[in-house]
């Protein structure tokens, strides 16, 4: 297992503490999701704009039910969200019945349009501060725009499953709180236009609350936000940072481990050394790069005379070993077996060549393997 010093810890350590850092940022920066809503007074909010169609005239409320309660015809819908926004199908019954729905979110291309651009209007300069466009499409009316494209258009039903009018704009924050300052940009003003062209005299213009968790709810409403609608309404209610932190932790601890099993080290164990069968081994290598079979085989006929003559009980040591009769009478008594074959192992003198001296010792081991079956 490769060891980690005291350096690599060190560096592993202040590499977790900068993601811990920026993710911190990064959540305490970025809209939240309540982002864009008439309720928010952060610069991402609506609050100011909806005060000020108000001051304008206009009749606003904000929607704080399911879209399963909208009635009327004739009324405005104001969606704003920095998040995909899924199609309720209440929702599209409701634009069916002659309704509109406002809905600025991030769509579009990217195009070479600089990021912050202020466009021209006769209410004064609108900031946008994006790169994104909708080219120009069949039955899309754009309201705002440049030379790169739409950035809110009109798109009318063109059949009965598109469910009535949309004004769509690929910029969630053309009227967020940020661009009502003093003095203010024409961004409030220029929407405020786009939707006395579109509401009916008397209607509503409605701020979803609803999108943003501003939640006002009926028994109904309860019983049917208990089980999910779609697959997309089913991922919007899984916790994704949690989630998100459980991955990033499983992947450090992954790296931290580098591909290691579980558990302390194991050690590899040195293998046990034998000095007798080193010596053994280097001395047979010696023996037969010198071609000396003639003392290899002299050496083995007085090993093979003191092993039969110690298990015979003639001789307890190699200098007392009994003659070579003497030995083939005591084997052949013990054994009953004719002494032909251990007389010639021992008459051999000869050099041997590699595949003859094996013979011989398998000769040699059924000789002693006789005593021992006697025994």
């Amino acid at each position: 297992m490769i060891a980690i010093n005291r350096r690599q810890w060190f560096f592993l350590g202040c590499a977790v503490l900068v993601l811990l850092v920026v993710g911190l940022l990064i959540l305490a920066v970025a809209p939240s999701s309540r982002a864009g809503s008439s309720f928010d007074p952060s610069p991402w909010g609506t609050q100011k704009f909806y005060a000020y169609l108000e001051q304008q005239g206009f009749q606003v409320a904000r929607w704080q039910r399911d879209y399963a309660n909208l009635k009327g015809e004739g009324h405005v819908f104001i969606q704003i969200s920095s998040r995909p926004i899924g199609w309720s199908p209440p929702l599209l019954e409701w634009l069916a019945q002659g309704n509109t729905l406002v809905r600025f979110y991030w769509h579009g291309e990217p195009t070479a349009a600089p990021f912050v651009q202020r466009l021209s209007t006769p209410q004064g300069k609108v900031l946008i501060e994006t790169r994104r466009r909708v080219p120009r499409q069949r039955g899309d009316r754009p309201l705002l725009k440049d030379d790169h494209g739409s950035i809110v258009y009109l798109r009318q039903a063109t059949s009965p499953q598109n469910h009535g009018q949309r004004i769509l704009g690929v910029y969630p924050w053309l009227v967020a709180n940020v661009y009502g300052g003093d003095p203010p940009l024409a961004n409030f003003a220029v929407v405020a236009e786009i939707l006395q062209n579109v509401v009916t005299p008397g209607a509503t213009i409605y701020f979803d609350e609803w999108l943003h968790g501003y939640r006002q709810r009926s028994p109904e409403d309860v019983v049917r936000e208990t089980v999910p609608q779609t697959l997309f309404d089913y991922f919007s209610r899984t916790p994704w940072l949690a989630v998100g932190l459980q991955l990033a932790l499983l992947v450090l601890f992954l790296l931290w481990q580098q591909s290691q099993r579980f558990g302390p080290p194991l050690l590899e164990k040195e293998p046990v050394s034998s000095n007798s069968a080193a010596y053994i081994e280097a001395l047979a290598g010696v023996l037969q790069r010198a071609q000396q079979r003639t003392f290899v085989l002299k050496q083995l006929q007085d090993r093979l005379r003191y092993d039969l003559a110690n298990q015979l009980g003639l001789a307890t040591t190699a200098a007392d070993l009994p003659k070579d009769a003497e030995l083939l009478q005591a084997w052949q008594r013990t054994t009953g077996r004719s002494p032909e074959l251990l007389q010639d192992l021992f008459s051999v003198t000869n050099s041997l060549d590699d595949s003859q001296l094996l013979r011989w010792l398998e000769q040699a081991a059924s000789v002693v393997q006789a005593l021992q079956t006697v025994d």
